[in-house]
């Protein structure tokens, strides 16, 4: 079977590790893959992905073959101008209109070059311009598609009711998700929407958390986004230097608009002994560094804002399945994870309560070790990356409805 899949950036780009992962499960799987990504840029910075480059087209937003190509169609194509309306009165604002007409001409330039490579499936990662894109390529081309929504997508609501309506299936990360999408439009449509999490990879076994090794080792593997909480575990490690404790260090691996703001809370703070911001790793660093036990906790002290919420992050469960404890808060689908004692669950904005949870972890060995040991056992169970793909391919192999195409 071959896919075609749409996502942001991947394989290129810092970004989507987790997306890259379910691609290469895919692969691995015998799935013949062909990935476009909507903006991609030029250069690869995870090691996985260059196992990828030879299923992947590099291909601009935009550019003058593309913009030729959209004229042509413009003044040729009638049925062009149905799927115009359809994104001018479905886009629920104009920023978002703007947002959809953007990626129209790459999406037409893709549906036509497609037309052989034998396409039987078209999925796309995130729920917004992405969506858009697989969207226009199966209206032109009457490949069935579907469509992977992760968090901030379903609070922007880039033309949701149309797309899950001509989705062959919209798959959302968490329960919490699915809950957020059924408000949008009540219960219609119920029997598409499925839940399918965001997988990991897991070792045959792991071990338990090691005692710590001088300096207790805490990280927070995020980007730097006001979603993320990154404020509240500084003012928790503020808590624990002012307890007197300070046989750690905390590491906030990644990148993001608020580096400057965060820089500047720990300085203001003093803390820039304790809490250090060494910038993104690439992924098989992080996934080497959790193998070799060099970190004693894994902290994600997310929150809900006006516009974004969590899923149900990757990076908690890739501690989780080399036996790191987790420490997290209890918003989005984070519970969905971190339940029956997975890890710890905290009030959100509360540096106190993280506080509390760190020294807990700290101070109790056999806390620890117990920790560690549910965690594995929750990810081997539910969110093994090899069990995940399987289900979305299946639902991806299932009998063709009916065309929904709008020739060109």
């Amino acid at each position: 079977m071959k896919i075609l899949f749409i996502t942001a950036q991947t394989p290129w780009g810092r970004g989507e590790a987790f997306i890259l992962e379910e691609l290469l499960e895919l692969k691995h799987q015998g799935v013949d893959l062909l990935i476009i990504p909507r903006n991609p840029p030029k250069e690869t910075f995870h090691k996985g992905a260059n196992e990828l480059l030879n299923n992947a087209i590099w291909l601009p937003l935009i550019d003058f073959k593309l913009i030729i190509n959209f004229m042509k169609t413009l003044f040729t194509t009638v049925s062009f101008w149905k799927i115009i309306l359809i994104l001018l009165f479905s886009s629920r604002n104009p920023w978002i209109f703007i947002k959809n007409l953007a990626v129209v001409p790459k999406g037409i330039f893709i549906a036509e070059m497609i037309t052989k490579e034998n396409i039987e499936h078209i999925h796309a990662h995130w729920g917004s311009t992405t969506a858009t894109m697989a969207y226009i390529i199966s209206r032109l081309t009457g490949i069935p598609w579907s469509f992977t929504l992760h968090r901030w997508d379903i609070k922007e609501g880039n033309m949701l009711k149309e797309k899950v309506k001509s989705a062959r299936f919209v798959r959302c990360i968490s329960e919490h998700g699915k809950h957020e999408l059924l408000e949008i439009f009540g219960g219609n449509y119920l029997e598409r929407i499925k839940v399918i999490h965001m997988g990991v990879k897991t070792p045959i076994d792991a071990s338990e958390s090691d005692e710590p090794k001088g300096f207790f080792t805490i990280v927070t593997p995020a980007n730097l986004l006001e979603v993320k909480g990154h404020k509240y575990l500084i003012e928790a490690c503020l808590n624990l230097v002012r307890q007197g404790i300070k046989n750690f260090q905390c590491f906030f691996y990644g990148d993001g608009p608020l580096r400057v703001k965060l820089e500047s809370l720990i300085r203001e703070k003093k803390l820039t002994n304790f809490v250090k911001m060494p910038g993104v790793l690439p992924h098989e660093k992080l996934i080497e560094i959790y193998k070799n036990k060099e970190i004693d906790l894994v902290v994600l002290p997310s929150i809900t804002t006006k516009t974004e919420h969590e899923g149900i992050p990757v990076s908690l469960m890739e501690a989780m399945a080399y036996g790191i404890p987790v420490i997290s808060t209890n918003t989005g689908g984070i519970p969905e994870l971190l339940s029956r004692g997975a890890g710890i669950i905290v009030e959100e904005k509360s540096p106190q309560k993280l506080a509390e949870a760190i020294i807990k972890t700290m101070k109790d060995t056999d806390f620890r070790k117990e920790l560690s040991k549910r965690g594995f056992q929750r990810i081997k169970e539910d969110f093994n990356i090899g069990k995940t793909t399987k289900i979305l391919l299946k639902l991806m192999q299932v009998e063709l409805p009916p065309s929904n195409r709008t020739p060109l």
